[in-house]
């Protein structure tokens, strides 16, 4: 493990078995807990624990004929959630489904917090959106 950007990247003071990877003055668990993936994944956490529809909720694919995006509705107990994923370095735009236009947004990676009917997912972009009562 790449602890830090110290010798042996923080993981011995001793001489390591194995060579540290080249890498860990940048990539190491110390720079990641500063950044946005890390906070993004306690989020995600939080909600998991928080909303029951996340871990119980039926699953149904959604957007199947995007080859862009990668998406799924649940639902539990009188709530739907919509999950939108863009695993491309493109933007693509997107009809949002009846039902959820007039949803919240619970997660979004680019800070989004309104809903349109279209709308266009930025690369790498996730976006949940929730309806039914909290």
């Amino acid at each position: 493990m790449q602890w830090d950007d110290s010798v042996n990247a923080g993981f011995t003071t001793g001489t390591p078995w194995l060579k540290v990877g080249k890498s860990y003055p940048l990539i190491n668990v110390e720079n990641e807990i500063k950044g946005p993936i890390f906070t993004f994944y306690q989020k995600l956490i939080a909600l998991r624990k928080e909303l029951p529809i996340i871990a119980e909720g039926s699953y149904q694919p959604a957007y199947e004929d995007s080859p862009q995006v990668y998406a799924f509705e649940r639902e539990w107990q009188g709530q739907k959630l919509l999950v939108l994923n863009n695993f491309y370095a493109d933007p693509i735009t997107v009809d949002i489904l009846p039902d959820y236009q007039n949803g919240q947004v619970l997660l979004s990676n680019y800070g989004k917090t309104q809903i349109d009917h279209v709308m266009t997912l930025q690369p790498y972009e996730t976006l949940a959106i929730l309806v039914g009562e909290n």
